[in-house]
């Protein structure tokens, strides 16, 4: 199987794979808890975007893929871990604005993350040895989409509930 297609095939069961727990698991458990505190856990898992950065790591990637391309990935992932973790500390310690933060924060990192991945399709970095960054693209990074929807469907429900159209916490888990 060539290098796309194999990508392609995993990147999508790792998309299915991860919508599917949370849609069944993370999701109901996360509802029964205030906004605050369902947000930091999710957080959390972008604060881990700091793992393409290993890319830099000598002998990590073919020393011929395009260094613009995984250096923009790299830095922009590195800024979004560092953005997460405000948004954690904001969230877990509901210092003023934790929420707007969280907006903010989701809205700049998903900007990210979509660049990204504009730039590793058109560089067509799959086709390059990616080392352990193979991973990170095939098992990590649908994870975060997954992740960023679901900050995003957080956020809209709690500004939806702030307008008078029920309580967030007592909403039943949808099978």
């Amino acid at each position: 199987m060539d290098p796309t297609s194999l990508f392609g095939l995993q990147f999508t069961f790792s998309l299915i794979l991860c919508t599917m727990v949370a849609r069944w698991y993370v999701v109901p458990a996360l509802r029964r808890l205030e906004v605050h505190a369902a947000l930091t856990p999710l957080f959390l898992v972008h604060a881990m975007r700091y793992l393409p950065s290993s890319a830099f790591a000598p002998g990590q990637v073919d020393a011929h893929i395009p260094g613009a391309p995984m250096a923009a990935i790299a830095y922009g992932d590195l800024a979004s871990a560092a953005l997460a973790l405000v948004a954690v500390v904001f969230l877990r310690y509901r210092l003023p604005r934790a929420i707007a933060v969280a907006w903010l924060v989701n809205v700049v990192t998903s900007l990210d993350w979509l660049y990204a991945s504009f730039l590793a399709a058109s560089s067509r970095l799959a086709t390059y040895a990616m080392g352990g960054n193979w991973y990170i693209i095939n098992y990590y990074v649908p994870l975060i989409a997954v992740v960023h929807v679901m900050i995003f469907a957080r956020l809209i429900h709690e500004r939806v509930d702030e307008h008078g159209t029920g309580n967030c916490a007592e909403a039943s888990p949808r099978s």
